[in-house]
């Protein structure tokens, strides 16, 4: 079995006109005695849209996206009490449940692989429990998940849902700003009593990078973002010298750790992310303010869609408005693949080691491929590499037989091609993939 590489004449496509961007980041601004909003901000930041203001006496918090009902959730900790959600342009409000009067309701969460919402529950009382609480996404069926022991030593903040390692993870806000950490247990509500995440001050938000096992968190009080080793190691900066990192979101594929924060630790500094949706790598350079705020603006969750079917979408999460050579024909990591063909195949444009391949896999064809997006996927073989076919071509033969797809993530998949009935006796084969994107194809 033999491969022919992807040609750079690739390289010569040129996107026809796209669409309306669909990766976006939401998130809660809620400042303090005034009416709270839900924003929208592209990866870049290059675009901002107020979707929704809650009058009253609202206490906007957490925010979740859920993509297949294509609807955000979002945490009113005010006088509403409730949770709520709407369609990603602000249109669509629908109450789903009403909270606990008498605690303190922080965060939520969905479960995309089994439909539910997550939300924190904290007793407002030293004596009493803390929850984690499940609802399916209507409202109903709501259950106690956890129940951590009284105070505030134990009771859940933000929370972090890791569905694929079976844990719910929560940050505990700590008494004062003295030292806290972030606990889990199993969706059975089981507690882990080994792990004991700890952090210098006040908790905020976590998320954790299933690829590589690192944890991310926000710690309030000391203006700082951390990770380690999901089961422990040493505890690194990503960032620090910011105000009051609170939400936190990450963009694994892009390589990506995103925050609110809130401005209001009026002795910390303000000349980094103060008010703002903020990004960096996740080795904490290329840092950016994303959002353009109010001056009393305090943005507390966000979530986070990653959602690229189209080149500009992707863009948007992996370059900045200004970062050169960002354009599909354009190579920005100088690895001889253009920047089309690594989101078509899905690797990183800026790192030169991440290069678009084909793989021998027994006697077919591995690839990556995007499950969503404005691209067609053609595999093409020959015997003689002169003489290329495909089915669907003139001589009504079936050339290759595709295994079903596995998905990787909601954005990408594995494909496997073998040869079909038509390569039968063939003593050598050689592959090449077609990509075609809108009005344009090249191999």
């Amino acid at each position: 079995m033999r491969f022919s590489r992807i040609r750079p004449a690739f390289a010569a496509i040129v996107l026809a006109a796209l669409p309306a961007q669909a990766a976006c980041l939401y998130y809660t601004d809620q400042p303090a005695g005034s009416p709270g909003s839900v924003i929208a901000v592209t990866p870049d930041g290059s675009r901002q849209q107020t979707l929704l203001t809650v009058a009253g006496a609202p206490d906007l918090r957490g925010i979740a996206w859920h993509r297949a009902s294509g609807r955000l959730f979002v945490l009113d900790n005010g006088t509403a009490k409730r949770i709520f959600s709407i369609l990603p342009d602000g249109t669509g409000e629908q109450t789903i449940l009403a909270l606990n009067p008498e605690a303190l309701s922080a965060d939520l969460e969905i479960d995309d692989t089994t439909g539910h919402c997550y939300w924190a529950e904290a007793s407002v009382s030293t004596a009493g429990n803390g929850f984690v609480k499940r609802a399916a996404l209507d409202g109903s069926g709501v259950q106690p998940v956890v129940t951590t022991l009284p105070g505030v030593t134990t009771a859940p903040y933000f929370l972090f849902l890791d569905p694929v390692g079976g844990f719910i993870y929560w940050g505990v806000p700590s008494s004062g700003s003295g030292p806290s950490n972030f606990r889990r247990a199993t969706f059975d509500g089981v507690v882990d009593p080994d792990f004991l995440l700890p952090t210098p001050t006040r908790t905020r938000d976590l998320a954790v990078d299933a690829a590589t096992q690192t944890v991310y968190w926000c710690d309030r009080q000391s203006g700082a973002i951390y990770h380690r080793p999901l089961e422990g190691g040493i505890t690194d900066f990503v960032l620090s010298g910011l105000n009051a990192p609170h939400g936190l979101a990450l963009d694994p594929e892009a390589g990506k750790v995103y925050w609110a924060d809130t401005g209001a630790r009026g002795s910390g500094p303000f000349n980094t992310s103060a008010r703002r949706i903020a990004r960096c790598n996740l080795d904490g350079t290329e840092f950016e303010n994303l959002s353009t705020p109010e001056p009393d603006s305090e943005p507390w969750d966000l979530a986070f869609d990653t959602a690229s079917p189209t080149y500009a979408d992707w863009r948007t999460r992996f370059f900045s408005i200004t970062t050169p050579l960002a354009g599909p024909n354009d190579d920005s990591d100088f690895d001889g693949a253009p920047n089309l063909l690594e989101y078509a195949l899905g690797t990183h444009p800026r790192r030169a080691t991440d290069i678009p391949r084909l793989a021998a896999d027994g006697t077919a064809l591995h690839h990556t491929r995007r499950r969503h997006a404005d691209l067609t996927y053609q595999v093409e073989v020959s015997t003689d590499l002169v003489h290329w076919h495909f089915n669907g071509d003139d001589t009504a033969l079936i050339w290759t037989t595709d295994d079903p797809a596995t998905p990787l993530t909601p954005d990408l998949e594995t494909a496997r091609v073998l040869p079909g009935p038509a390569l039968a006796n063939a003593p050598a084969v050689f592959f090449r993939l077609r990509i075609a994107a809108p009005s344009r194809s090249a191999d």
